[in-house]
């Protein structure tokens, strides 16, 4: 497992999974509802491309904004 993380690590990008972003997030007071995480939950079942989760979360929040 280790040389699988350290693989990872040595290119130019580095992708933090979701209980490993809501961990560094909560340092900062910021937490997910849980009808986000059920959302990403559900993207990640349904194996929505980076592409696809931006216009869902685009179409449901940037009428918000």
């Amino acid at each position: 497992m280790m040389a699988k993380q350290q693989a990872e690590r040595d290119g130019k990008n580095f992708t933090l999974g979701l209980s490993r972003f809501a961990s560094i997030s909560a340092v900062e007071g910021i937490y997910l509802s849980e009808e986000a995480k059920q959302e990403f939950l559900a993207d990640d079942r349904r194996r929505a491309t980076p592409a696809e989760r931006r216009q869902r979360i685009i179409a449901k929040y940037a009428a918000k904004a």
